[in-house]
């Protein structure tokens, strides 16, 4: 065997894959139960400009087949420098921390590699997508729809705002183009996710064309302000494509009222789209559902589940209420893959509807997570999530110095620290100092956000093992930095 062969032998080796595979599967176990318990730091911190530095290296030539060496890398530069996902201080942004029954199943999902194209490429994949949205769907209270799964909420939501313009459209846009269509726009919260406004530029539409709707005090879209923001649109000849609700939104988490909205939207025929990449996953929960009561008016319906389902990233379903406008976001032909057959065959073939042509075999881990734990276990952690947000709620209602933005409605909490009378830009820069602080420290993950000019400090309780006694951790470091600070 000459040296070209042998290299290509070692690099697939299945011995060598059993080999790092175990030192891997340990090295991680190791970590996972570190991060449960909090031991260590959320993260350590360093500025990015000068840890860039240290990892400019020269490209590797050489082959190593170093494993020892491969994993003392991991394990020093990568793992202690990452964010600990599972740590009970990680209390920012709406990212999961996976189950890791889950992380095995993309393993499968990478070694496996099934690129889902077409049926032929991906044919248990193909089946664990189609079944994994038929479940979805029954949650929504959906029996004939269809859908797919992508890689993000952004793509998903873009997807559904693709087929809410090519069915409301008044000529085949998607093959001529909008230029001579009557002017389009999208009407959507306040508090809508930026993925809505990313779409309406990447459609040709404009950033400029999705229409903040006002929402109340509670966060949740202001039905009022929806019926005036769309009595004006028709007063300006604009072509409504579709109104976006958001179950789940990510500045306050804050759930718009679905069933008012749907009621609406019926009334006027309009297209109802709702994001719920954050918050679809209560309908897993006995407790929380009703809160997404009206969700089933929809047309179309985003779902994460690398947020509230405890997946790894990333992994969405967008899902259609009426099968045939699934196929309205692409319609496009490319012979080497499709055949001209109808939708009914097509539908195996599930890049013809989506943006995505290789696309990996995301629906494993979800299938799997349902099989195992089934709605239950899964409704557990959902339930112990929004349980966990209302004790920190309460906590900081009778903490000294520490106001509630509003009554948290899914599991983010957004509160400031006043520790005095201060004008507005002194109490805003009080709490952007206080967090650069917390979050350089490594002590916790909190994020902030900004409301109508007011700055507010946001958690984000996903992680099942943060405790009461980790939260009132949180307020003790808020209140002594702040005495420090004086």
């Amino acid at each position: 065997m000459n040296k070209t062969k042998t290299l290509i032998a070692d690099m697939f080796d299945p011995e060598q894959f059993q080999v790092i595979g175990h030192h891997l599967i340990d090295l991680l176990t190791n970590q996972l139960s570190d991060q449960i318990a909090g031991n260590a730091s959320v993260f350590n911190w360093r500025a990015p400009a000068l840890e860039d530095i240290n990892w400019q290296q020269p490209l590797p030539i050489t082959a190593t087949f170093d494993a020892k060496q491969l994993i003392d890398k991991l394990q020093t530069q990568v793992l202690s420098n990452n964010l600990a996902i599972h740590h009970p201080h990680n209390l920012g942004h709406q990212v999961a921390t996976p189950l890791p029954i889950a992380a095995l199943c993309d393993l499968v999902a990478s070694l496996t590699n099934q690129a889902m194209a077409v049926y032929e490429t991906g044919p248990s994949a193909t089946m664990l997508e189609r079944q994994v949205i038929r479940w979805l769907s029954t949650l929504i209270g959906w029996e004939q729809s269809e859908g797919v799964l992508t890689s993000g909420g952004a793509q998903a939501n873009l997807t559904a705002l693709l087929a809410a313009r090519q069915h409301t459209a008044q000529s085949n846009v998607w093959k001529d183009g909008i230029a001579d269509h009557q002017r389009m726009c999208i009407l959507a919260s306040e508090y809508a996710h930026y993925s809505v406004a990313r779409a309406a530029g990447i459609m040709g539409l404009g950033t400029n064309a999705v229409i903040k709707v006002a929402a109340d005090r509670e966060g949740r879209m202001d039905i009022h302000a929806l019926e005036m923001a769309y009595e004006e649109a028709i007063a300006n000849r604009l072509h409504i494509i579709a109104v976006v609700a958001t179950a789940g939104c990510t500045p306050t988490g804050s759930i718009d009222p679905l069933m008012e909205i749907g009621d609406f939207c019926q009334l006027h025929d309009l297209w109802l789209h709702v994001d719920g990449a954050h918050g679809a996953s209560a309908l897993l929960s006995e407790q929380h559902r009703e809160s997404l009561k009206g969700i089933e008016l929809a047309d179309s319906v985003v779902w994460d589940g690398h947020k509230l389902l405890y997946m790894p990233a990333t992994v969405s379903a967008v899902i259609f209420r009426e099968r045939k406008n699934a196929y309205a976001a692409f319609a496009q032909d490319a012979s080497y893959l499709f055949q001209g057959n109808t939708h009914e065959e097509e539908a195996y073939n599930i890049s013809y509807r989506t943006l995505e042509c290789t696309k990996r075999m995301m629906g494993l881990k979800l299938w799997v997570a349902f099989s195992l734990y089934g709605v239950e276990g899964l409704a557990a952690l959902v339930d112990h999530a929004f349980l966990n947000a209302a004790i920190f709620a309460e906590k900081l209602q009778d903490a000294a110095d520490f106001e509630l933005l509003i009554k948290p409605q899914t599991n983010i909490v957004c509160f400031r620290h006043q520790p005095s009378i201060l004008e507005l830009e002194a109490l805003n820069q009080h709490q952007v100092k206080l967090r650069k602080d917390i979050v350089e420290s490594g002590a916790f993950h909190l994020t902030q956000v900004e409301i109508h000019g007011e700055i507010w400090l946001r958690t984000t309780l996903m992680n099942p093992f943060t405790e009461s006694k980790h939260m009132d951790s949180l307020i003790d470091l808020i209140s002594a930095l702040s005495s420090q600070a004086k």
